[in-house]
């Protein structure tokens, strides 16, 4: 097999061209700003109820109220093809009133909408499965009428929002997709939530003084501070979350009042902290004087957030207190009544309710069945003007000096009557354009964007010579789009380094000269139809294009990943032209494929320099990865990665490409519960040093860092009992960034062993190494990570990002560090993780080692002799300075909790249980089960000490089916790990479940009612509150 890759990729040259473009951006302008004026207007002309999308219903208006011909503007003649002007919707009177219903995408912004007495608003758009772009978009509004969004998909009203006091606005079935610009939703009118949310975890809204009622499980993202009225539905489930900005923790004795009036509370309604990392101490309701009621949440620092004004829905009295829940939705925590049960006849005589009932009804048959009206996806990106780039070779976007207007004969426009500053989202009809469309690249024009505004450009065409740099940032509270096109074509160089929403518009071409780097931005760039045409260069530096819920079709070209990129991709990545991704070897790196559709195999796809730090992933994923395996192809340079999943389908990356020097071989496979799926990894371990480490040559103490080529270091050669020299032949160098989802040991936090932990002196300082390095102990090498006790030897949390250091003697060695014994770096194939600095020499044996055959002493991982070593070093503990104070002690218990759950949720408990043999009634038809239980890792309820990191839940030896007439054995679960949550068939005859099992029945069932008795032995002990059976699994393939 070969050990070269095709990438050559200069991945440091990429980021420090990308970050020189433009220069300091201290010299731009910055801030926000925004466009409004118009000087036409579109008016609904049609009837009572009609159609957004059809232009028999419209009619445009100049500044002097005449009708405009639309003819010349292109088709079809609606609000979208005439973006700089306001949509006017209603007469203002309520006595004639109108419905418009905008049932097909459009992720063209227009300027202004106007909603007047008598007008309705109906948004039921939805995006196809590719469409990741707004589906209704504008600028701004103003509501005296109904406005009524009825779609899960993402819809824009703007920056400058008002709700008059008339006005009503209503969210159905949508859930975090409606955005104002500026997160704010002013006004005085009336706001409703129909199994929906307003604002996100993180992105909270402001409600002005409007009146917000929730219903049929909704949520609103508020800051603290809101005032006016919320009224929630006593009924249905529904959530009020404050957002939590470092306002509600402000130390004992001090106190955030919420002053809202929130009518309808019930054992239905729950009170949110988004974005709390450290649970509520207790939460408790008191009675007030006037008959109304305070919640008063205490925090972990002492400090109180409290609810004054709280009126319960006839029939309900709460409970003195309340219970804490973990919010994985609110990334924070929930104050739930899960004691109390409805009154007697429930809330449906509740006025409150009735009232929201009512509310629903009538929103959902506003403008009648959606099939009426056209569902076909229009956008438009004709154009009669074009803003041309006439400043110098660098210069800032948000200037007007630096553009002028042309007409479609070439004319220059006259800007100074549109009004606001002269710059390309003042005229949004028009294409702008950067460079020379001539071919001439010998004087390049750097252009850069630094001021966040959320009105869209027609369309952006960037030539051979040109580069737009986009660098604006939101400030607080902004979640639109800093930068926005309906479409692109680029020929240049495009530079997105901001973390903010940027749109790219849903016509994207990235020519065969063009190429696009996205720096610092984690899923915020935004391709409306899903689709990247490339014929150029995409390259991602520390970004992610795509995100779980909107991956992207990546059409040719290549795709350069570094700095713990992520791409989120459609099944088969390019359909039409191969796609090459390279990855830089020495930092982490992820390529997702979305469970969506084809999952049969990454079409047309390259991936070279593939290396341990390289992950696969498979967002959104229904079924479990059971295997992943690579396999040679026949190039002898290229490997085939083959993913089977627990429903038999497979996934397969075709050509895969390893760096130098690297040779995949195990993997494993790591739930991803961020993405909903779940991640292939190396599972090679790292043995490392952290900067600092004092490496003992044969000139004295050396930082790990400043080891070189040739560096003499002394070694222990233990069966002589001698000192002896080796040369350094390989120093590397890589950089890790926690994952603090996954345990501690897992996540990648680095060990530190306190100074004098394993003898006086010894080591001589603190001591930091990656939990799988090892230390020397009588003749064997035992992994720290295994010697862990919380006290004296730890793992430290505060430390999430860093680099570390791998030292290669010519044989494997013990060496020292920091006055401790330990190991050298031993190559079984991960040397390609790593980078060398400087010239490198081959003064290294080729070939990947083994510890069986190359260790300088053997790997010792048995509890008998490691245990031992633990109990001595934790009884040290007492000794060593600046211990840890240990983490309080897990509670355990020998119950497994063993019980079934049916396909459709149901939970059957056991009718007997009897030693070791659990007995349930199955009911007829079943086709499979669930064997779930408590599930724990040995190595957290027993000890560090004993090396099995495998959740277990219990182990299964048989399982018997009895009905009426016959009994049967059942032998599905024999097939171990290719099914859902079963580990590998042991030696004894039992197969371990990791807690949720999926047991088939049908072939063997007959789909009979009858008895299922499945015998088991249950773990040695199981953590209580480690119902995280569904949390990280690590499997081996």
């Amino acid at each position: 097999m070969s050990d070269t890759s095709d990438s050559s990729v200069d991945f440091q040259q990429i980021e420090n061209n990308a970050s020189a473009a433009g220069g300091n951006i201290d010299q731009y302008l910055s801030g926000e700003t925004s466009f409004h004026q118009h000087d036409m207007s579109w008016r609904w002309t049609g009837g009572t109820t009609g159609d957004w999308t059809d232009p028999a219903n419209w009619t445009l208006y100049d500044s002097t109220n005449n009708a405009v011909d639309t003819s010349a503007l292109g088709s079809p003649a609606i609000p979208q093809l005439q973006q700089n002007a306001d949509v006017n919707i209603g007469t203002g009177s309520t006595t004639s009133p109108v419905t418009v219903v905008a049932n097909a995408p459009i992720y063209n912004q227009f300027r202004s909408l106007s909603v007047w007495q008598g007008g309705t608003l109906k948004v039921t758009a939805q995006g196809s499965g590719g469409t990741n772009g707004n589906v209704f978009a504008v600028a701004g509004f103003e509501n005296n009428g109904t406005i009524i969004v009825d779609t899960p998909s993402r819809v824009e009203f703007g920056g400058v929002t008002e709700n008059r006091d008339d006005g009503v606005f209503t969210i159905m079935n949508n859930h975090g997709n409606v955005v104002f610009d500026d997160s704010n939703l002013n006004g005085s009118g009336t706001i409703n939530l129909i199994n929906a949310s307003l604002g996100t975890a993180g992105e909270p809204v402001s409600i002005g003084s409007n009146t917000l009622n929730l219903q049929q499980d909704s949520s609103v993202f508020l800051n603290s501070g809101t005032t006016g009225t919320v009224n929630v539905d006593p009924a249905t489930v529904n959530t009020i979350y404050i957002q939590d900005n470092n306002l509600l923790h402000t130390g004992a004795g001090s106190t955030n009042d919420q002053t809202a009036v929130i009518n309808g509370v019930s054992q239905n309604t729950h009170f949110g902290i988004a974005g709390l990392t450290t649970a509520p101490t207790s939460a408790a309701y008191t009675a007030n004087s006037d008959g109304t009621y305070t919640l008063q949440i205490t925090m972990a620092d002492g400090s109180d957030l409290t609810y004054k004004n709280l009126h319960m829905a006839d029939g309900y009295t709460p409970p003195a207190t309340l219970s804490i829940v973990q919010d994985s939705s609110g990334s924070g925590w929930d104050v739930e009544d899960t004691s109390s049960a409805a009154p007697t006849g429930g809330y449906t005589d509740n006025d409150l309710h009735q009232q929201m009932a009512a509310v629903s009804t009538s929103s959902t048959d506003a403008g009648g069945d959606t099939s009426q009206y056209s569902s076909t996806a229009t956008s438009f990106h004709q154009h009669d003007m074009s803003w041309r780039w006439i400043g110098g070779t660098t210069g800032d976007w948000s200037d007007p000096n630096n553009w002028a207007l042309y007409d479609n004969t070439n004319n220059a426009v006259d800007t100074s009557n549109m009004g606001g500053t002269a710059i390309p989202q003042l005229e949004q009809n028009a294409d702008v354009n950067i460079g020379d469309s001539s071919g001439n690249t010998t004087t390049p024009v750097t252009v850069v964007d630094n001021i966040a505004d959320y009105n869209q450009i027609r369309s952006l065409s960037v030539w051979y010579n040109g580069t737009l740099k986009i660098t604006a940032q939101g400030g607080s509270g902004y979640v639109g789009n800093v930068f926005a096109t309906a479409g692109f074509e680029n020929n240049g160089n495009i530079i997105i380094d901001t973390p903010s929403a940027v749109e790219l518009g849903g016509v994207a071409m990235n020519r065969s000269g063009g190429t696009i780097t996205i720096m610092n931005n984690q899923g915020n760039v935004t391709l409306d139809n899903g689709e990247l045409d490339n014929g150029g260069t995409v390259n991602l530096i520390n970004a992610s294009l795509g995100t779980v819920g909107k991956p992207v079709w990546v059409q040719g070209g290549t795709v350069n990943m570094t700095q713990n990129s992520t791409v989120f991709a459609q099944p088969g990545i390019s359909y039409s032209d191969k796609t090459t991704i390279n990855v830089d070897p020495t930092t982490i790196n992820t390529v997702y494929i979305d469970d969506n559709g084809d999952k049969t195999t990454a079409q047309n796809v390259v991936v070279n320099g593939v290396s341990a730090d390289t992950h696969f992933g498979i967002a959104d994923l229904s079924a479990e990865p059971v295997s992943a395996t690579y396999t040679p192809n026949t190039d002898n340079t290229s490997y085939t990665l083959t993913i089977g999943l627990a429903n038999g389908e497979t996934v397969t990356y075709g050509t895969i490409v390893p760096a130098e020097g690297y040779t995949p071989t195990s993997t494993q496979i790591v739930q991803d519960a961020a993405n909903n799926g779940w991640l292939i990894e190396n599972a090679d371990t790292e043995t490392c040093f952290l900067p600092g480490s004092m490496i003992r040559t044969t000139t004295g103490e050396m930082p790990v860092e400043n080891i070189t080529l040739g560096t003499q270091l002394v070694a222990f050669d233990w069966k002589t009992g001698r000192e002896i020299t080796r040369p350094v032949v390989w120093v590397g160098k890589a950089h890790s960034r926690v994952r603090s989802e996954l345990p501690h040991d897992e996540a990648g936090y680095p060990v530190r062993v306190l100074k004098n932990a394993i003898a006086d002196g010894v080591p001589y300082k603190d001591m930091l190494i990656t939990p799988e390095h090892c230390l020397f102990f009588d003749g064997q090498f035992v992994p720290v990570r295994m010697l862990v006790n919380g006290k004296s030897i730890f793992y430290d949390t505060s430390i999430t990002s860093y680099d570390y250091y791998h030292v290669e003697t010519e044989e494997h060695s013990v060496i020292t560090a920091d006055g401790m014994l330990t190991e050298s770096y031993l190559d079984t194939g991960n040397r390609s993780t790593f980078r060398q600095d400087g010239k490198v020499a081959a003064l290294r044996a080729a070939g990947a080692r083994s510890w069986e055959a190359d260790a300088a002493a053997p790997l010792c991982v048995g509890r008998n002799f490691v245990e031992a070593l633990f109990r001595a070093l934790e009884a040290r503990g007492n000794l060593v300075e600046n211990c840890q104070k240990p983490a309080a002690s897990v509670t355990t218990t020998h119950d497994a909790d063993l019980h079934l759950v049916m396909k459709n949720g149901a939970v059957i408990r056991p009718i007997r249980h009897d030693g070791q043999n659990y007995s349930f009634m199955i009911p007829a038809g079943a086709e499979s089960v669930r064997i779930v239980s408590r599930a724990s890792r040995p190595s957290d309820v027993i000890g560090p000490f004993v090396d099995d990191r495998r959740y277990l839940g219990v182990a299964v030896s048989a399982v018997h089916f009895l009905s009426s007439k016959t009994q049967n054995q059942i032998t599905t679960y024999l097939e171990g790990a290719a099914l859902d949550g079963w580990y590998e068939n042991s030696q004894t005859g039992s197969i371990w479940t990791n807690g949720n099992a999926l047991l088939p029945l049908s072939e063997q069932t007959g789909g009979k009612m009858g008895m299922l008795i499945i015998t088991a032995v249950t773990a040695e002990n199981y953590i209580v509150d480690a119902e995280q059976t569904d949390a990280v699994k690590k499997l081996t393939a």
